[in-house]
């Protein structure tokens, strides 16, 4: 059974909620970083800059992380204008709506899913 308009619809408004709040995020530590780093080099401290570098280097890690999972959103955003959302990408079969409902991102039924994460774990 595929999606009806009214739940590609509450989907797209969850995902299009989850990217406002990620631009906000990554706006926010992107104002820390600059900040800390500021007031860090003000300072002089060798134990400072080393403290602020360390935190500048986790802040860009999450930033970096959000704009990875915005750009997945955005992905998916266009697969529910183009209508292939909801539809494995491996198998074809719909995939359910408690599923995406749970995973907005999901791109996979979950046996195509469990499967591709069971291979990945073999190779490593």
């Amino acid at each position: 059974m595929s999606l009806s308009a009214a739940e590609r619809q509450e989907l797209a408004k969850q995902l299009r909620e989850r990217a406002v709040a990620l631009r906000k995020e990554m706006e926010s530590k992107l104002d820390e970083a600059t900040d800390e780093a500021r007031d860090a080099g003000a300072r002089g401290d060798s134990g400072d800059r080393s403290f602020a570098a360390a935190e500048s280097e986790v802040d860009a890690g999450e930033a970096q992380r959000d704009q990875s999972e915005l750009g997945a959103i955005e992905r998916t955003l266009a697969r529910i204008e183009e209508g292939s959302y909801g539809v494995c990408i491996e198998c074809g079969a719909d995939i359910p709506i408690e599923r995406l409902r749970a995973q907005p991102l999901a791109s996979r039924c979950t046996k195509c899913q469990s499967d591709r994460e069971a291979r990945e774990a073999r190779l490593r």
